[in-house]
Order: C-alpha cells, then sequence, then structure tokens
C-alpha cells in the first residue's frame, strides 16, 4: 500500500497496476492524496484492517466537526 498523490498513481491505476484503498471517493484536484494498492492485495486481512480502521477514523472525525 502506498499513499500518493493522484498525479503520480493517474498512470499505475489507469493501466490496473494498482487499484484505490477508497474507489467510491473521488477528489476534484490532481494533488489529491490516494492511498493505492496492487488488485491482488484486495482482500489480504491487513488491507481489509487497515480501511475497516480508517473508515472509523473518518467518520470519528467527521462527528466531531459536525458539532462544531
Amino acid at each position: 500500500m502506498a499513499l500518493a498523490r493522484g498525479i503520480m498513481a493517474h498512470d499505475d491505476l489507469a493501466a490496473g497496476r494498482r487499484g484505490r484503498l477508497f474507489p467510491e471517493v473521488e477528489f476534484p484536484s490532481v494533488l489529491a492524496d490516494s492511498v493505492v494498492h496492487r488488485p491482488e492485495c484486495a482482500t489480504l486481512p491487513r488491507r481489509v484492517a487497515l480501511r475497516d480502521w480508517l473508515v472509523r477514523e473518518a467518520s470519528a472525525r467527521q462527528a466531531l466537526t459536525d458539532r462544531t
């Protein structure tokens, strides 16, 4: 897994050499960061655990932001 600028990951994503950790999330900026992985790693337990953790953390942070 890697954290990469969208512009740097574009060719690998387009060629199928990498996949987005959160494919449902799109950022309008080419400078946005993306978490990418090799497609064959999509179901690895540690990859799934990281994705689930990131979703929980982002949800908790959003809940705090929504209260203010």
